[in-house]
């Protein structure tokens, strides 16, 4: 079962709050961070695509039809 982009976010800013209880050594946890980092900032903007995308919807209302040119009736007075 896949995880939604929300919990997946939510997920990544825990382990973000516990990285500096780890106990890992430094060089890892910077590391980490670094990744976590990149993996929300990828969610981000690909949350950000998806809304762009939605709210460019077309139009439902067809435009109202452009009236076709009609020929005089009559031989100009002039």
């Amino acid at each position: 079962m896949l995880m939604s982009r929300t919990s997946t976010l939510i997920l990544l800013g825990v382990l973000t709050i516990l990285i500096p209880f780890s106990g890992l050594p430094t060089a890892f946890r910077s590391l980490l961070a670094v990744i976590i980092g990149a993996c929300v900032f990828g969610i981000g903007l690909s949350m950000r695509a998806h809304e762009a995308r939605n709210a460019r919807t077309p139009v439902d209302t067809p435009s109202s039809p452009v009236p076709e040119p009609t020929q005089p009736n009559g031989v100009s007075p002039i």
